[in-house]
Order: structure tokens, then sequence, then C-alpha cells
């Protein structure tokens, strides 16, 4: 019999600035180390149930047994306050009850499509749906020999067509889709890409971590918050990491140019 494919995660990307989130922030000012700890614990068992998790009876008793000093109110407290600051979603919270967000279902799809694991964000989605091509848009296949008909000039196809590249050249650039978060945390777990990465510029892994530290800076102070996908976030950091190489200092000359002489020897 087949094994299961599991729902699931067994890890999910950790941001090494979550605790300067201003929602964590907030959080911790209220309730200090229990509300911070209170959130890692609802994430983990959000993703270990997949992008969602139901905020009911069996979870809240779990929770309550893994974090002492925490009682049922300050729970409950604690949850509504990570519901206010829109950690969580707060219509499906106060609709069904459901711990989820836009940034955990594009985290989860991330991580699936990394694993060659077919994600299924269909129940309680917050994404936008996948586009796809519909029949009138796909392009006829060419019969063999037959070649195709140019449209005449004062043919509307023509016409259509024209004014299709016209509005095409006015629409607006599609929005970018990947948080630098997300593809920051995407680029550290990736070993089948860093591994090239470090021999190609002779660095360490603790030296790519370190870079992509202050890749990630120099993409913030030029207000680069998002990319078009993965791949276009490792071509933006090679890139940077090559003017990087090349504007590593090199080492002065340390000659002594000091004249001891002529031309055939020192003078006495």
């Amino acid at each position: 019999m087949a094994r299961p494919i599991k729902a699931g995660l067994d890890y999910f990307p950790f941001d090494v600035d979550f605790f300067s989130d201003e929602k964590i922030v907030v959080i911790a000012g209220e309730y200090g180390l229990k509300g911070e700890l209170t959130a890692i614990k609802l994430l983990c068992a959000v993703y270990r149930n997949g992008y969602f998790a139901e905020w009911s009876k069996p979870l809240k008793y779990k929770l309550l047994k893994e974090l002492p000093g925490v009682s049922q109110g300050l729970l409950e407290q604690i949850v509504q306050r990570l519901v206010d600051w829109d950690f969580f979603d707060k219509d499906l919270f106060n609709s069904a009850k459901i711990l989820t967000s836009k940034g955990i279902q594009r985290r989860y799809q991330l991580i699936c499509a990394k694993m060659h694991r077919k994600d299924s964000i269909v129940e309680y989605s917050l994404l936008p749906p996948p586009k796809q091509v519909g029949v009138a848009e796909r392009k006829p296949r060419r019969s063999a020999g037959k070649k195709e008909r140019k449209p005449d000039a004062d043919d509307d196809h023509s016409e259509n067509a024209t004014a299709s590249r016209h509005e095409k050249a006015r629409s607006p650039e599609p929005e970018r889709d990947i948080a630098l978060s997300d593809s920051l945390a995407a680029m550290r777990m990736d070993a089948e890409w860093s591994e090239p990465v470090c021999t190609r510029y002779h660095i360490t892994p603790d030296k790519l971590v370190s870079r992509l530290d202050e890749f990630a800076i120099h993409c913030r102070c030029n207000g680069k918050e998002r990319h078009d996908d993965i791949g276009d976030a490792k071509r933006h950091f090679c890139q940077w990491l090559s003017k990087q190489k090349d504007n590593t200092p090199r080492p002065s000359a340390t000659g002594d140019y000091t004249f001891n002489g002529g031309f055939g020897g020192k003078d006495t």
C-alpha cells in the first residue's frame, strides 16, 4: 500500500528579524517572553498541519501544557492580540476560528516547490488563483507544409493585434509576488544552489550566510522588498556578489622607493 502524502511540514524558515517585526514587538511589550513563545508555538502548530490550524480545544490544551505559566485566559488574550495585529488573518479567525495568513501560505508554497511536492492550497486560501491559459488564448497548431497567412493592412485582426500591442505597452508592470524575507530564507536552505555559489565566488558557507544578510540590507536600502520569483532573487544576489568581489580593495605595493645611489650603485 502506498504511503500517504504528508500535508504538514517538518521545518519552516524562521527569519532572523522575527523579533524585530512590529507585530511581535507589540506582543512582547504587552506579554513579554510568554507572548513571543506563544507566537512561535502557534506557527509550529500551523506548519505542522500544513498552512493553517483550527483554534480548537485540543490545540488550546496542548499549548497550555507546553507553555508553563500561561493560563487559559492569558492564552486567549495573546491569540486575540495576534489576530488584531494581523499576525493571523482576522476574517478567517472571526468566521471559522482558523489561524493562517498570506505570508504563511506563500512560505508553504515556496517550501512545497523546493521539495517538489504539489501544494494544495484550496481550503481557506488567501492567495490569488494561479493564472491559467484558456482555450481561446492557446496558439493554434500549424499544419505541416502550410504557410500562415499574413493579415492585410486593412484586416480587422491586424487592427486588433495592433491595439492589443498598444494596450500591453500601456499596461502596468505586474506586481512582484515574493517577499525579500521569503527569498532569503529559501536561498539559505537551498544546498544545491549554495554549494556552486560558494565554489564560484570562493567563499565558505558561513560567509555566504553573512553575505545574504548584507544583501538584505542592500535591498532594503534601495527599496527592493520583493522579487518576481526565487530565480530572480538568486540572479540579483549573484550580480550583487560579483560587484562586491570586484570592489574588494587590492593590497597596495610596499616596495622601498628611497633613492640610494646613482645608476652604477650606491653613493659613498
